[in-house]
């Protein structure tokens, strides 16, 4: 029998365990029209759980605050990922600085970084966090290496990429963690060992350089509740104190004083968007994408694409997009590096798709609740998602990517669809579906952006000595990743850091897919004819 019939196979079966896991779903809509008693009674004991304070605050006998975690904390696969960043910072800096002022923001301001993350029976997770902080008791987990050599003899590559070549492949991000993460750390949430601290960091010390890693629950923070922590340690150096902390407990997010089952099934179940799946369906999605992964190993690498080319795409597509379009809306950089990657992605499939392109949303300074000045003390994740769906094909232009993406996002900004999202999203941690968006036989691909959370972090009051440029923020360059080991990356990208030089992107394709993506950037370094 040939190849392809035992592929086909494989696939078949795989689709019919994964029924199983889909068959969750089938709660949610028929709650709409009839919710039994013991239905309705657990919807209640979890709206109670998130929504009054009261009762999510108990005290265990060993004088533990116990506070369940928020719904945006916990989608799947949220709620195991461990995110891992490395800051690069072109200066010398004062470890023991540093240090100190975690010490301080746990133990006397920010306290619920200093818990542990627990997860319930009900598959759940909750909060663990002392009354008092002993003296034994570990706040975090801190180690620190000092290098007698330069750091370009480690990463030289991956810092400092030609400018004058175009995009570039540089080594992958296993290649910082080989160097800058100690392989006794925890990859996923579940590999925690008991009792173990949320927050991980580890400071590599060269002699014109340091790596700052830091591993810490994607359910605690995202990235921009990361960079709220550094800005905290900065002021705290300098004698300020943090924000008040915002988000203790509860839900802070729109949507949390109604149920799913209140929204008209045209809201919260619409095409192309993130919604809850019918029974049956997930196999239809993930069945068109089985062959490739099975039969195509994959190459990961890190891309640079530099700014100058950027820049200059940018201000091609404008232009054309202006004179087709009356409603024009202006496209960003990162609308470009989000086309350029997305069809970078597909070069290699010559049938035309209807792709639904997700991207993540942060909803800080978009909602009431997490205005400018609340959004200071909050590290929690408030993650919304847009989708542009359209069809797409190798003669599909990069600047009708980019357009499709900014009408999403910009739609995706709109107070009701991000209320919207948001019950959904709650809907889908109640009944543990994943957040993976795509609709039955389309295709997917999902794009999140990292650079918006380092626009405020200045790491100047912890340098240690005089600065090699005076005035202005220590360079500094960030990389990291934020998923499962085992999860295919070839189906999303991740828009890491953004400098004066250009943006640096993880970046997945088969190894099939890859030589025609290498060549192409090849004869075509500046993407013009793209």
């Amino acid at each position: 029998m040939s190849l392809k019939f035992w592929v086909s196979a494989l696939a078949l079966a795989l689709a019919l365990v994964l029924v199983q896991g889909t068959k969750r779903a089938r709660s949610s809509h028929s709650q709409r029209n009839s919710m039994n008693k013991a239905d309705r009674k657990s919807a209640r004991r979890i709206d109670r759980r998130a929504q009054t304070d009261a009762e999510t605050r108990t005290e265990t006998k060993n004088s533990m605050e116990v506070i369940p975690c928020a719904a945006a904390d916990q989608v799947i696969p949220v709620d195991n990922i461990r995110t891992r960043t490395f800051f690069i910072v072109e200066e010398c800096l004062d470890e023991e600085a540093l240090r100190t002022a975690l010490d301080q923001l746990i133990r006397k301001h920010w306290r619920k970084l200093g818990g542990r993350l627990i997860r319930r029976k009900d598959k759940l997770l909750e909060y663990h966090i002392p009354k008092a902080f002993d003296k034994d008791y570990v706040l975090f987990n801190w180690s620190t290496q000092e290098y007698p050599h330069s750091i370009d003899k480690i990463v030289p590559a991956i810092r400092s990429p030609p400018l004058d070549k175009g995009p570039q492949f540089l080594p992958p991000l296993e290649t910082l963690d080989d160097h800058f993460r100690p392989s006794s750390w925890p990859y996923h949430r579940r590999d925690d060992p008991p009792d173990s601290p949320l927050l991980y960091v580890h400071v590599s010390l060269f002699p014109d350089a340091t790596v700052i890693a830091t591993s810490i629950p994607h359910p605690v923070v995202d990235q921009m509740g990361m960079a709220n922590i550094i800005k905290a340690c900065m002021g705290i150096v300098q004698g300020i104190d943090p924000p008040p902390f915002v988000g203790y407990e509860g839900d802070l997010l729109p949507g949390q004083d109604k149920a799913y089952k209140d929204y008209p099934t045209s809201e919260v179940c619409r095409t192309g968007y993130q919604r809850i799946l019918r029974t049956g369906e997930y196999p239809l999605i993930l069945l068109p994408l089985i062959p490739d992964l099975i039969l195509h190993r994959e190459e990961r690498n890190l891309l640079f694409l530099p700014m100058q080319m950027i820049r200059a795409l940018r201000d091609k597509y404008s232009k054309a997009l202006a004179e087709m379009h009356s409603d024009y809306t202006r496209i960003s950089d990162s609308d470009v590096v989000t086309a350029l990657i997305t069809k970078l992605s597909r070069m290699s499939k010559k049938t035309p798709r209807t792709l639904c392109l997700s991207q993540t949303m942060n909803l800080r300074g978009l909602v009431p609740e997490l205005s400018p000045e609340r959004s200071a003390g909050f590290i929690h994740n408030c993650l919304h998602t847009s989708t542009a769906r359209f069809r797409i094909d190798p003669s599909t232009p990069a600047r009708d990517i980019a357009y499709a993406n900014r009408k999403a996002i910009e739609k995706s900004r709109d107070p009701r669809d991000i209320e919207i999202g948001m019950v959904v999203e709650r809907e889908m941690v109640r009944i543990r579906q994943g957040s993976h968006v795509c609709e039955p036989f389309d295709r997917s691909y999902h794009v999140s952006n990292w650079c918006a959370a380092w626009n405020d972090v200045d790491f100047g009051p912890i340098v240690k000595g005089e600065r090699k440029e005076a005035g202005g923020k220590p360079k500094f360059l960030v990389l990291g990743q934020s998923g499962e080991r085992w999860s295919p990356l070839r189906l999303s990208a991740l828009i890491l850091s953004k400098t004066e030089e250009g943006y640096w992107v993880q970046f997945a394709a088969s190894v099939p897919a890859m030589k025609l993506i290498k060549k192409h950037l090849a004869d075509d370094p500046t993407l013009e004819n793209f």
